[in-house]
């Protein structure tokens, strides 16, 4: 069942309103320090590519292999700024009171699992809910 705006919004406040201002203080240097390291990563993904757009290559294997290469960059480089997005959704979550919250359900995101990923969306048991409706949407 998916909670409804103001649901979430309610539970966020109680949520961070609980949440430790130290624990807060500590998510939040996580998430700045992987926005850090992924905006490093992204630039680094995307000068590459641009390095693999050689086009005086005229040896078809070569062709190839450097679009091969150049796609291989692209889809690192999408991962990256996906989980990105997810970092930078998390920070201003906290500047709005929702950090720690599911998207799902509205329950609270058990801090284990915020310590090994600070920028969960949803709790577990929605994010087995999420992937598996993945699946069955791809077939």
């Amino acid at each position: 069942m998916l909670a409804s705006y103001a649901q979430v919004r309610i539970n966020a406040a109680y949520r961070g309103a609980r949440m430790r201002k130290e624990r807060l203080a500590y998510f939040r240097k996580c998430l700045l320090e992987k926005q850090r390291q992924l905006t490093e990563e992204v630039g680094r993904t995307a000068i590459y590519g641009k390095d693999q757009e050689d086009d005086s290559i005229k040896d078809l294997g070569d062709q190839a292999n450097t679009a091969y290469n150049r796609e291989f960059f692209f889809e690192l480089g999408n991962g990256d700024r996906r989980l990105l997005r997810d970092v930078v959704s998390a920070l201003q979550k906290m500047d709005d009171g929702g950090f720690g919250s599911c998207e799902r359900c509205g329950e609270p995101i058990a801090e284990k699992r915020l310590e090994a990923l600070p920028f969960a969306r949803y709790c577990i048991d929605c994010q087995r809910l999420v992937e598996q409706e993945e699946r069955m949407a791809t077939g």
